[in-house]
């Protein structure tokens, strides 16, 4: 493995310098050695990683404070020379390096953008190992310009994540970024005695002296740099073993803070569900000296994509409009889909019209005032009906979604109206709604699953942390179902970090030690199915490494697919009616416009790279049969363990195995901007039903995409 991969990384490396400086000297002339290029050469990221050597091992010493952000850092990186070099790369975005060492003796170094150039004192040879040691320190920077949204070093309230997809490691180490060079690691850090410090492998030691605690974490496996991670804060971290595996969970308490009434015993709660537009509304009567409605709410609704707001119509007419709160909770920000939500809820014409770049926040009737995401427990919203004085209005608390991703909803408390009506804290008192009803959605919506209802603390959902619990409580199962599938586990020790940090979009694959957006978590099957899909990473994308990242719908379309077969498995839905939930999808849809096969560099974690490239896979799995199917994944994972692999690979593996020329099929499903010919036509499961809602949570990427971004 590593004498190929050094190969490829010194053909890179000449082919980079042929191109853009004077021609290289033959392998083996040592009189006229070589700078290293700035870059492996990939076509979606030229600048990612080095060449010109081949790293074995990362020693991180680390020390790091919250309370002034500034993170410290002695890197080892012990390394094998692929050609004679005067000069070397390492990536480095951002900190001040203080002193390069290579093999024990001062180096120079130059700084250019995220490029740290070193010059040893001495030429290194070809074939050699050599070391270098970089101290450096600085407040972390975020990743930049990353198609995962927010990620990098992130400093969280208390303390931090570093974390992304494809180059964040860069942001807290010197490194060679790039997956095509694996190295094993030892990580070292120290923070404040009381806070937590997890990274990837095996939990070696801890030691607390004079109010630090330094963890030691070793990764033996060599594994790529985007998947290292690193968190600290407050965490729970647990260990234990099952089937041989030693897993260690990192879990943030403040996920555990259980929603409940903000004064006395009960509460109005909208519940969840996905399509809903649920009203609870009131008629009242202002004064002609005008009159003012407050109430306090717990609001948990997706990010962009589902929203709260009050209506508020004189009473008796269809004018509606929305109300901004006193306090400046909501605003006009229309979202990420806004033309999709006006087209399942047509009344919401009356505060939006749809564009072609988006959403105006003036409708027929009425302006777009709304709040989105989630606020910090119960925050109040004050509201001016003056101009409504000397009439009656109704007014409605409401929340409208669209078809996926439905959170826990809202919680309304301590209602209080200046005159007096409708004041109420939904108490059993005799009265619990005080003239307050549920007016379910308006014409045209498809219809509320669930409503408003009333009660106390027992009716409230779980947790985001006791959801956490059931669904990390189910990864040796989880295991156990992959590797019947790819074969036994790759690595000695496994595990999750959630953090309650609540801009991390994504869920991430790191090795050993998946990183979980807390969002995920929102119930026990949308849970478990990220699990899954991080825990099929360990062999697709982290044992099997693509070696371009023009190739990851080997990573995503793989562990895609693998949520299929377990809600196959767990009896929810099959992989056929999930497929044919795919093959439903219109001709002219976009989604069928990115080719996954290599989508560039700006779509490699489009909705299509994983929903389309789980259905190349059914598709081959229906061409060839379950037999050849299963012992293609099985075979493939055996035959490429710890190396790098491409799209091409797995074509000829296919091939190979099955017996069959697939070239058409490859063709049509990975390389073709359109939908692929001959596909029957299907009827979609009705997403109303479970097993639609099923098709729909699960045609959702573990990406920004799905929590915060543009979605398909």
């Amino acid at each position: 493995m590593y004498r190929m991969k050094a190969a490829l990384v010194s053909l890179v490396a000449t082919l980079t310098l042929a191109l853009g400086t004077p021609a290289a000297v033959a392998h083996g002339d040592r009189s006229h050695p070589e700078r290293g290029a700035p870059g492996i050469g990939d076509p979606y990221f030229p600048l990612d990683g080095n060449g010109g050597y081949d790293v074995d091992h990362y020693d991180l010493r680390l020390r790091y404070d919250p309370a002034s952000d500034v993170l410290r850092g002695r890197a080892k990186i012990v390394a094998r020379a692929t050609e004679d070099l005067r000069s070397f790369n390492l990536d480095l975005q951002g900190m001040e390096v203080e002193s390069v060492r290579v093999n024990g003796s001062r180096a120079t170094w130059e700084r250019d953008g995220n490029e740290l150039t070193v010059s040893p004192r001495h030429p290194l040879r070809d074939d050699r190992r050599f070391a270098v040691v970089v101290t450096y320190a600085g407040v972390p920077e975020m990743a930049g310009a990353d198609p995962l949204g927010v990620s990098g070093f992130i400093h969280t309230d208390d303390g931090a994540l570093a974390v992304g997809q494809p180059h964040a490691a860069a942001t807290w180490f010197p490194v060679n970024d790039h997956p095509i060079d694996k190295a094993s690691y030892t990580v070292r850090v120290t923070v404040p005695e009381g806070l937590e410090a997890v990274s990837n492998g095996v939990l070696e030691d801890t030691d607390t002296r004079r109010g630090w605690t330094t963890w030691e974490w070793h990764a033996k496996e060599p594994m790529a740099s985007y998947l290292t991670v690193l968190a600290i804060g407050e965490l729970d971290v647990r260990a234990y073993r099952a089937d041989g595996i030693r897993y260690w969970d990192a879990v943030d308490p403040d996920l555990y803070v259980q929603a409940g009434p903000r004064t006395g015993d009960q509460a109005a709660l909208s519940q969840s569900a996905d399509l809903a537009y649920k009203r609870l509304g009131r008629t009242l009567t202002v004064p002609a000296d005008g009159a003012t409605l407050s109430f306090w709410v717990d609001r948990r609704v997706e990010p962009g994509w589902d929203f709260m707001m009050v209506e508020a119509a004189p009473a008796g007419t269809d004018d509606w409009t929305t109300l901004p709160p006193a306090e400046g909770h909501a605003g006009q920000d229309v979202g990420f889909s806004c033309q999709n939500l006006v087209m399942i809820h047509p009344f919401l014409e009356h505060y939006l019209t749809p564009t072609a770049e988006g959403c105006d926040p003036t409708g027929t009737t009425g302006q777009w005032w709304a709040a989105t995401g989630e606020s910090a427990g119960y925050e109040q919203w004050t509201l001016d009906l003056s101009a409504y004085a000397g009439s009656d209005v109704q007014v409605a608390i409401s929340t409208v979604g669209d078809e996926t991703v439905a959170y826990p909803g809202l919680f309304v408390d301590d209602v209080e109206v200046s005159t007096g009506e409708g004041t109420t804290s939904f108490e059993e008192d005799g009265d619990t709604t005080d003239g307050w009803s549920v007016l379910g959605a308006p014409a045209g919506s498809p219809g509320n699953a669930n409503d408003w209802t009333f009660g106390p603390a027992d009716l409230f959902p779980p947790s985001p942390g006791e959801i956490v619990d059931l669904a990390l409580a189910r990864q040796p199962e989880v295991t156990s179902f992959l590797s019947e599938l790819f074969g036994p586990y790759p690595f000695r020790a496994s595990g999750a970090i959630v953090d309650d940090y609540p801009e991390l979009g994504f869920a991430l694959e790191t090795q050993t030690r998946p990183i979980y957006a807390r969002d995920f978590f929102t119930d026990e099957f949308s849970g478990t199915s990220v699990v899954v899909h991080e825990l099929a990473h360990q062999w697709v994308g982290d044992l099997l490494t693509v070696e371009r990242w023009q190739h990851i719908w080997l990573n995503e379309g793989f562990a895609t697919y693998t949520e299929w077969l377990w809600a196959e498995e767990e009896g929810v839905i099959t992989a056929q009616e999930i497929y044919d939930g795919l093959v439903a999808i219109p001709a002219d849809d976009p989604f069928w416009q990115v080719t996954i096969g290599d989508p560039g560099p700006e779509a490699m974690f489009d909705g299509a790279v994983y929903f389309r490239g789980a259905g190349t896979l059914h598709a081959l799995r229906l061409q060839v049969g379950d037999e050849a199917f299963f012992t293609t994944l099985r075979t493939w994972i055996r035959s490429h363990a710890g190396g790098h692999v491409s799209v091409d690979d797995f074509i000829a593996h296919a091939e190979r195995v099955s017996g069959q020329q697939l070239d058409e099929l490859f063709e049509q499903w990975l390389f073709t901007a359109a939908k692929p010919a001959g596909l029957p036509e299907v009827e979609p499961v009705p997403p109303e039903s479970p097993e639609g809602a099923a098709v729909l949570q699960l045609q959702e990427p573990r990406t920004p995409e799905s929590l915060t971004g543009a979605r398909r």
